[in-house]
């Protein structure tokens, strides 16, 4: 509860047995929630606390499942993987911006569908913030474009990495140490020590050759 208050002292102000409480329980039932998948949503999100449920939460749920079709069990796993979603404006940004990635990959609406449910903070991904890092990726890693989205389907993640500070500075030490910058999709998750280690031995049994 302290928590709770802490991240939102308006919540003090909110009429908790007209308001809060019936639209938690129309959340949990819509998404059939078990009490402690609720209670997680909220101490995630506390302003979901203060959201209209009824009048906009359940339609932009119901636009986003209709969009990927989701079963009832994949948007639940969606949403307690991702609980801000509900905050999420779904017609202006979230669906637009995932046209446009469907569209950028040729994506079909199956491979769009499994990208989401493998990271479901693509939803959150601007246009702005994804195009320009597929274009670096395809162009910085020399892929075609069958191989690009083969490789983002499997590897959805790469899609939530900084360009600024992961991509563009793994790249550079690839180059640094002579080790081809293909490792970036294959050693994606290791960290930074790990990573290094990784490009070291692939340029030294590459000069061994």
């Amino acid at each position: 509860l302290k928590k709770v208050v802490l991240r939102l002292p308006v919540v003090l102000s909110y009429s908790t047995e007209a308001n809060v409480l019936p639209s938690l329980a129309a959340l949990q039932s819509r998404l059939g929630l078990s009490e402690a998948e609720l209670k997680r949503a909220v101490l995630t999100l506390p302003p979901v606390l203060g959201y209209s449920i009824e009048a906009n939460v359940l339609p932009s749920l119901a636009a986003l499942q209709s969009r990927l079709q989701l079963s009832e069990a994949e948007l639940k796993k969606v949403v307690l993987r991702l609980p801000s979603v509900l905050g999420f404006s779904i017609d202006e940004n979230v669906l637009p911006s995932l046209s446009a990635l469907q569209s950028r990959l040729g994506l079909s609406e199956a491979e769009l569908k499994k990208v989401v449910l493998r990271m479901p903070t693509v939803l959150g991904l601007s246009i702005e913030n994804l195009l320009p890092k597929i274009h670096w990726l395809q162009r910085e890693t020399n892929l075609s474009d069958d191989e690009l989205r083969h490789k983002l389907v499997s590897n959805s993640v790469m899609l939530s990495y900084s360009l600024r500070d992961r991509l563009q500075p793994r790249a550079a030490l690839c180059d640094e140490l002579g080790a081809s910058r293909s490792l970036l999709w294959s050693y994606h998750g290791k960290s930074p020590p790990a990573f290094r280690e990784a490009c070291e031995k692939a340029a030294r049994r590459s000069a061994a050759v």
